[in-house]
């Protein structure tokens, strides 16, 4: 204990001395100490933010890479039912093409509905997969994983598997169907998992300063990097990786030898105040200002890294106002980055999508603390839509103090998807169309048939045939409504041709003049060659009304209409940017007027059934709706360019022909005619059954009538030998008439089956519309129709052998 007596003054002074140098020496020391104690914080804070910021990147990177080779399994799945269902050398071609433009796949394969592989691309090396049945796949998640795609109907991921080849990877599962919604199988892609990370992380820098781990959603180490087997892992994250319809975990964190760079331990720092305090000093300022300089090193490649992006980067504090803006952002929206910093956001969003995007940042405080949102921006450059990828920052206590933001603009593929959803919206209506068309031809079969019959009867009551010749009116009209809808539906009954189309339209042009009037001028530019095309002239002849019509009705103070064809060649670039396009030869239609044009809006409807801009009364709606159904089922597709003001074109792709040119022939039709052969007619519509069967029997023919396939089968057997046509309802309970004709050709194979459908080619078997013993008839028909048929296909027996076998 110091002496608590207070010493005189020269005793004290002495003690000054000897306190004061050491004071001096403890003070100086401890400055020393605190400046690197700061140093030391502001390295561990750029550790922090240069781990965050670089696991975000490769994050980002990983996500990219997987979505794009799973755009590619979609594309293909998309594809499958119509393009590769029934040609696997079709399928291989494809699928090698994409393999060798989007490296990392394994392999692309196809699974029937049973689990088991048929198809492999490429084989080389994946030969021992074919034919596996992956219900006994060693790895259970495999069996989840195909069982969770058919419950959800969408593309599904297993967990980390061992692959035949070696090493560890994972498998993707697209379920497919076919048009009825019935199951064709999967889409499997298989991906290495070496591969992705060696696509993503390629840079030298991030391997050696960086040490990561992927980990899947069952705990399993999908990727261990060599730097992350041993040590500990200062700074270390936890980043959710989005891999296909489940998330991994990437485990980030700086390597040992980047955080030891630089260090200086307490002791080097004491020895070195121990020796001099001005070198000291000198040397602690050296060692700070060489942290500084690593600091800004540091700073400059994650402005390096940020600034050279095409991706936009924002950090925004808690009222949503602009920490940071990389200059991708100000180049997007014409700003300089004083202008923005300090001012908030929300101005930017579109005033419609403000309070959906408010919505979702407000969601940030709560796990995962990280939303993605999509929103119109106000730019220079008009509405673009964007998306962006907000993570919170949060403190110690969990508070968000900041957003940061990573976007991209999204417009192209926003408008991809709202043309592929309109697609999708014609195809639905599309079959609706047809199914109402269908039951609808059945009853106006009934009535035209009933008509006729009733006629007859009535003859001499002119006042009465007269009012029934305006039922008959009205019933054709109908008639005529239900092939639109059909046509439409794309469920009618084609004849096509290989023809020219220059003739069709030269053939059609003259009525078009009569018809659309004389102060609208109509010109034909031909091409300089014949430009061939496989199609049905009578509906190409349809397709030219209607467009034209449309165009007279937006000229009402006259104008022109243009008509162009050619023979083009469309490229796979095209296809990517033009939902329903098709890569190869092609014949296009142009027709385009100097009419009103069309709004954003009316173009989104103008193919709808029964839409219509035309006053009440003045249309039906259903024109524009036939034109798209007859191009969609001759295996084409349709665009329109229109703006209000400047006119509309509608430009319409057709397959280009592949043989010789051949022109349609026409026959005169003579009166019906009458026999006294045994006709099985099967119908399951009891008053189209009642009505044909009498008209049948009138002209002297005998029926035999069944009311569905199983009782036509029946009575076929018993009377084969006496029958000498069948006429078949394509669509009854029981059996089906394709199914009926099977059975039939067994027992009988010379027999002549004559079709009769109200809704299309398609409910007929395959091949039946080339057969030469079988005939097809649209509901509805009228009695003479019907007459002519029949007796055409048993004149046309007669001349021909009966077949054997």
């Amino acid at each position: 204990m110091p002496d608590a007596r207070v010493p005189d003054v020269p005793n004290r002074g002495r003690s000054r001395e000897g306190w004061l140098p050491i004071l001096v020496l403890v003070v100086t020391a401890a400055v020393f100490v605190l400046l690197g104690l700061a140093v030391e914080r502001a390295k561990h804070q750029r550790y922090r933010v240069e781990t965050e910021v670089t696991a975000e990147q490769v994050r980002l990177r990983l996500e990219a890479w997987i979505d794009s080779r799973i755009a590619v399994v979609e594309h293909l799945s998309a594809e499958w039912p119509k393009e590769f269902a029934g040609h696997p050398n079709r399928y291989r071609a494809t699928a090698g093409r994409f393999l060798r433009l989007y490296p990392g796949f394994q392999a692309l394969n196809w699974i029937d509905s049973t689990w088991v592989i048929r198809i492999i691309v490429p084989e080389v090396s994946n030969e021992p997969a074919l034919g596996r049945d992956l219900h006994h796949h060693p790895s259970r998640g495999v069996a989840a994983a195909l069982q969770r795609a058919v419950v959800t109907r969408r593309i599904t991921r297993s967990p980390v598997i061992d692959l035949l080849q070696g090493g560890k990877g994972f498998t993707t599962y697209r379920p497919l169907y076919d048009e009825y919604g019935r199951p064709l199988g999967f889409l499997n892609g298989v991906f290495r998992i070496d591969t992705l990370v060696d696509a993503c992380l390629a840079e030298p820098h991030l391997r050696r300063g960086f040490r990561f781990d992927l980990v899947d959603e069952i705990g399993q180490v999908a990727y261990q990097h060599e730097a992350s087997r041993h040590g500990r892992w200062p700074y270390e994250i936890h980043v959710p990786v989005r891999i296909v319809d489940r998330p991994w975990t990437l485990r980030f964190a700086p390597s040992a030898a980047q955080v030891q760079q630089g260090w200086v331990t307490a002791g080097e720092l004491l020895i070195a105040l121990g020796l001099l305090l001005t070198v000291v000093l000198a040397v602690l300022l050296r060692a700070f200002l060489s942290r500084e300089r690593a600091l800004r090193e540091s700073e400059a490649k994650y402005k390096l890294l940020v600034e050279n992006q095409t991706d936009m980067v924002v950090k925004t504090d808690e009222q949503g106002r602009f920490l940071f803006v990389s200059p991708s952002f100000c180049t997007a929206f014409g700003k300089r980055e004083g202008d923005l910093l300090g001012r908030e956001f929300l101005p930017l969003v579109h005033e419609e999508d403000r309070e959906r995007v408010v919505r979702v940042l407000s969601a940030l405080g709560n796990p995962p603390y990280s939303a993605y949102v999509e929103h119109r921006a106000l730019t220079p450059d008009g509405v673009r839509w964007q998306g962006w990828m907000n993570t919170a920052v949060r403190d110690a206590r969990g508070n968000v103090t900041a957003v940061i933001g990573v976007g991209r603009d999204i417009t192209e593929r926003r408008e991809l998807e709202e043309r592929l959803s309109q697609s999708q919206k014609l195809q639905a209506i599309g079959q609706l169309a047809g199914g109402v068309a269908h039951d609808f031809n059945n009853i106006l079969q009934a009535i035209l048939g009933y008509l006729g019959l009733a006629m007859e009867r009535v003859s001499a009551d002119e006042k009465a045939v007269r009012d029934l010749r305006q039922v008959e009116k009205a019933a054709r009209r109908a008639a005529a409504l239900t092939r639109q809808l059909l046509a439409f539906g794309r469920r009618q009954i084609l004849q096509p041709v290989d023809m020219d189309l220059n003739r069709v339209v030269e053939g059609t042009i003259e009525m078009l003049r009569r018809v659309i009037g004389e102060n609208i001028q109509v010109r034909f530019d031909p091409g300089p060659s014949p430009n061939q095309v496989h199609a049905d002239p009578h509906q190409m002849e349809q397709i030219l009304m209607n467009l034209c019509l449309n165009a007279r009705d937006a000229m009402p103070d006259g104008g022109e209409i243009r008509l162009q064809a050619r023979t083009t060649t469309v490229e796979e670039e095209y296809c990517s940017t033009h939902p329903g396009a098709k890569p190869g030869r092609w014949v296009l239609l142009r027709v385009a007027d100097t009419g009103r044009g069309m709004t954003e809006e009316t173009q989104a409807r103008i193919f709808d059934p029964f839409f219509t801009t035309k006053e009440v009364g003045k249309g039906t709606g259903l024109g524009l709706s036939t034109v798209y159904g007859i191009v969609e089922q001759h295996g084409g597709w349709i665009e329109v360019d229109s703006e209000p003001g400047k006119g509309t074109e509608f430009r319409i792709y057709l397959p280009a022909a592949q043989g010789p040119v051949t022109e349609p022939a026409f026959r005169q039709e003579g009166a019906a005619r009458g026999g006294n052969e045994t006709l099985l007619l099967a119908e399951d519509e009891e008053m189209v059954r009642d009505v044909a069967a009498r008209i049948l029997r009138q002209a002297g023919y005998r029926v035999l009538a069944a009311a569905d396939g199983i009782e036509a089968q029946r009575v076929f057997h018993e009377h084969a030998s006496e029958i000498s046509l069948v006429l078949l309802d394509a669509v009854m309970p029981g059996a089906s008439g394709a199914e009926v004709y099977e059975n039939l050709r067994r027992v009988k194979p010379g027999i002549r089956v004559l079709f009769t459908s109200g809704y299309g080619t398609e409910s007929l078997p395959p091949g039946s519309r080339e057969a030469a013993r079988v005939g097809v008839l649209q509901k509805p028909y009228d009695g003479d129709t019907l007459l002519r048929k029949v007796r055409s296909l048993l004149d046309e027996s007669r001349d021909m052998a009966p077949e054997t076998g």
